[in-house]
């Protein structure tokens, strides 16, 4: 059962720690005093990728898809190519190639159910990079090429305190906006790693596959996340948005982790991401 704490979207952050002064990049974010609900930032959050964008690829996929493996191994290779610099999710909607009847694991969410039919994905494999278009996995490389140099709009990262005893996750996700954007969202979803499970290959049934990047449906039960403000955001503002909740038993909190990303509230576009282990 999830218990989610206030949401925090604060803009113009004041910056109290008496350090803020000395601090040159790499640091992005500058530290923040503590608050009640939010992680502070530390001299040792430096920035991502030396200002580089950060990649979001949805790989809509199914248990019971024979190709989809084989586009799962096109994501492994994009993330081994760019690194950090790519962030995957395997998202599972609700069909008959996602069924999981016969033993097959049920990776199926509302959320990914509803953006699967929001974007019209209609077979599988397929995929969205930054949400920009559906593209086939043949076309996954070449869609991410097209954006993964593009000056990054935001900084963002993602501080956790998780306690295993009682599965509890505090997050705070700090923003820094880089370039004028229009009215964004901020979407938290959850993902684990490494599942072995059924699924079915062009050689048949799978007993033992590896089921990489399970989206495991959005933190706080906003399918397209939460509102960053109701204007649009200017160069200069940080942001800060916190969670608190329960990780399910029924996942493995050695493999699971967090991605955030900010997206156009109209177009859906995905601007910027992050991805955070909490253990």
């Amino acid at each position: 059962m999830k218990k989610l704490s206030l949401i925090l979207a604060g803009m113009a952050v004041a910056f109290a720690m008496s350090s803020c002064d000395k601090l040159d990049e790499p640091y992005f974010i500058e530290p923040i005093a503590a608050e009640s609900d939010t992680i502070p930032l530390t001299n040792d959050d430096t920035i991502n990728f030396d200002g580089k964008i950060v990649v979001l690829l949805e790989d809509y996929t199914g248990v019971k898809c024979n190709n989809c493996p084989a586009a799962g191994e096109i994501a492994l290779q994009l993330q081994q190519q760019y690194g950090h610099q790519l962030i995957v999710l395997g998202v599972h909607p609700k069909g008959a190639l996602q069924n999981p009847a016969g033993g097959f694991p049920d990776f199926r969410t509302d959320d990914g159910n509803e953006w699967n039919n929001t974007f019209n994905i209609g077979a599988y494999p397929n995929g969205l990079v930054n949400r920009n278009g559906v593209v086939g996995p043949a076309e996954w490389a070449t869609a991410v090429g097209d954006v993964i140099d593009d000056p990054a709009p935001a900084r963002m990262v993602i501080k956790s305190e998780y306690d295993a005893a009682d599965r509890e996750l505090k997050l705070s996700v700090h923003t820094k906006i880089l370039t004028d954007l229009p009215k964004s969202r901020l979407t938290i979803c959850m993902m684990e790693d490494n599942i072995l499970g059924k699924q079915v290959t062009p050689n048949g049934i799978d007993t033992a596959y590896m089921h990489r990047h399970v989206f495991r449906g959005t933190a706080d039960g906003n399918t397209w996340g939460r509102s960053l403000g109701d204007e649009d955001l200017k160069a200069g503002m940080n942001l800060i948005t916190n969670l608190k909740f329960n990780v399910d038993e029924k996942y493995d909190d050695g493999d699971f982790y967090i991605v955030a990303f900010i997206a156009d509230e109209s177009s859906r576009k995905v601007y910027m991401a992050a991805e955070k282990k909490i253990k």
